[in-house]
């Protein structure tokens, strides 16, 4: 029963259109190997030297790793969210939304699981890095499970926000510019400082040996103490789910306002009509 999920992601043809031209984007690989390099440098700054060691503290490798991978993921998701992934150059999203011989539902889902393609793919570089570092600073496999699975949500979340925000303002590329960077650093930055619960950075801080309770404390759910790293993924979660829905409103509409002809009733009060 597991399969059943993949081979329909497999038979939606955005998805497999999406899956194919990225295996063929060679900008994509070389970006993800300047990213494993980066990654490779922070490792080496931040490995831990024997003068080091001779204080007594603890190493902080994996934490500088995973704060750099928090914040690099975050910004790609971001950015390349509010990106269309699909199609032409001089064919709109909104067009491809109008136009394509699919259900809007499938056409979402199918967007939306090209984008987190790429997120896995940027995720799996730095989970070779990301070991090594919990290793040498005496991280257990735990913490490592909860950090990976806490990296992978949140930046995953972004790039949710930042498609919805695409669907619905592609045309004002400026305001979209604008939104997509108030999101970026709103989470990586200042909510550490208004709201720290949605801070990825602290979270990812708290799961590892380095916790300082003081800062990021536990949160009490209905009479249980939960560990704010927990609440953390769960608000990204539902963060993620409200954007989807959000997402899903837009193409129904841009779906349901198109003219028997396919141009949408925007379009068409223009005098425009999209060419694919």
């Amino acid at each position: 029963m597991l399969w059943l999920p993949f081979r329909r992601a497999w038979h939606n043809p955005i998805f497999r259109g999406g899956v194919d031209e990225f295996t063929r984007n060679t900008v994509r690989w070389t970006h993800g190997m300047n990213y494993l390099i980066l990654l490779s440098i922070v490792l080496f700054i931040t490995w831990p030297k024997e003068e080091f060691l001779s204080l007594r503290d603890l190493p902080f490798a994996y934490n500088a790793l995973g704060g750099a991978v928090l914040i690099i993921l975050a910004y790609i998701n971001c950015s390349q969210g509010a990106r269309k992934l699909v199609g032409e150059g001089y064919v709109s999203l909104r067009e491809w939304v109008t136009l394509v011989p699919v259900p809007s539902q499938a056409f979402l889902r199918g967007y939306m699981v090209i984008g987190f393609v790429e997120s896995l793919f940027f995720w799996g570089l730095s989970l070779p890095l990301l070991t090594v570092a919990a290793s040498v600073s005496g991280e257990s496999l735990s913490h490592l499970g909860a950090g990976a699975l806490l990296i992978l949500v949140c930046t995953g979340s972004y790039r949710m926000i930042a498609m919805a925000l695409l669907l619905w303002l592609e045309r004002d590329e400026f305001v979209l510019y604008i939104l997509v960077r108030v999101v970026y650093v709103f989470f990586i930055l200042v909510s550490g400082f208004v709201f720290p619960v949605c801070n990825p950075v602290l979270a990812f801080v708290q799961v590892s040996i380095w916790h300082n309770p003081q800062r990021l404390q536990d949160v009490t759910v209905f009479g249980t103490s939960v560990p704010a790293w927990i609440v953390t993924i769960g608000v990204h979660l539902l963060l993620g789910g409200l954007f989807y829905i959000i997402a899903s409103v837009r193409v129904h509409r841009l779906r349901h306002r198109t003219t028997p002809s396919g141009v949408s009733q925007e379009d068409s009060g223009r005098g425009n009509t999209p060419t694919v």
